[in-house]
């Protein structure tokens, strides 16, 4: 009989995780690395959740431990980003296809991006976890959304008609919010749709590991000081229904 695979779930924010362990049957909390790890189950299939924290190393860490005390045969890493195209809209899904650490840089030992002593600057996600993400993600917008989040709501916060997108993340340990930051990283990595501070970290992880992964993320700002919502209320009114509404899905 072909063993279980166990996915880990790593979200950073607070509201987001407290939904999924609302719908999710734990059955046991080890605590180990100052984290919580939620051990159970989520449309009755195996998973270990924990709160990444935000930046690279600790969801570095976070994913890590997952690895190798709870052997995670998967990981889905998500949250809110920055969107850096104008397709991207507040309150759209998006879904990594590769990932890059912006703000590696360790010129003239290395060039530009490439990670030192694995000669890599991106790093792929899982083709068929990639593809689950996204069915999940746009089955969730056509036929979910407004079972979950209030329309009005969404109006509120100037969400119209959100949609789901694939493409090119950028991870790095500044949260992006400035001109300057925004167009550094158009200017230097054209290809990005997002930005966001573990995604691309947790990546190099688990290539380390051999570990398939997706990073998935609801935009909630422009990443270039332009276009301001309510962070607080977009966390607690919209993004972490869209967080339930991928890991139900592709847990389903």
């Amino acid at each position: 009989m072909e063993k279980e695979i166990i996915t880990g779930i790593l979200v950073p924010m607070q509201p987001e995780i407290e939904l999924i362990l609302h719908h999710m049957h734990v059955e046991n909390i080890v605590e180990t690395g100052s984290r919580k790890f939620y051990v159970g189950t989520i449309q009755h299939k195996k998973c270990v959740v924990s709160l990444s924290r935000v930046g690279k190393v600790a969801s570095s860490v976070t994913a890590a431990v997952m690895i190798e005390r709870f052997a995670v045969g998967r990981i889905i890493v998500t949250g809110v980003a920055g969107g850096l195209t104008d397709e991207v809209k507040i309150g759209d899904i998006v879904v990594a296809t590769t990932s890059i650490q912006h703000d590696m840089d360790c010129r003239p030992l290395f060039p530009q991006f490439e990670i030192p002593l694995l000669d890599m600057v991106t790093f792929t996600c899982d083709k068929v976890m990639v593809e689950d993400a996204f069915t999940s993600c746009t089955t969730f917008m056509k036929n979910e959304l407004y079972d979950y989040v209030n329309k009005e709501e969404l109006e509120a916060l100037h969400i119209h008609k959100p949609s789901v997108h694939k493409g090119l993340l950028v991870s790095g340990d500044q949260f992006i919010g400035t001109m300057s930051q925004y167009e550094k990283i158009r200017n230097e990595l054209p290809e990005a749709i997002f930005v966001e501070m573990e995604g691309a970290a947790v990546a190099q992880v688990c290539y380390e590991y051999n570990i398939p992964l997706v990073v998935v993320r609801s935009i909630s700002d422009k990443a270039n000081a332009l276009a301001h919502i309510d962070f607080n209320r977009y966390i607690d009114n919209v993004a972490k229904y869209y967080t339930w509404g991928l890991i139900e899905g592709m847990m389903r």
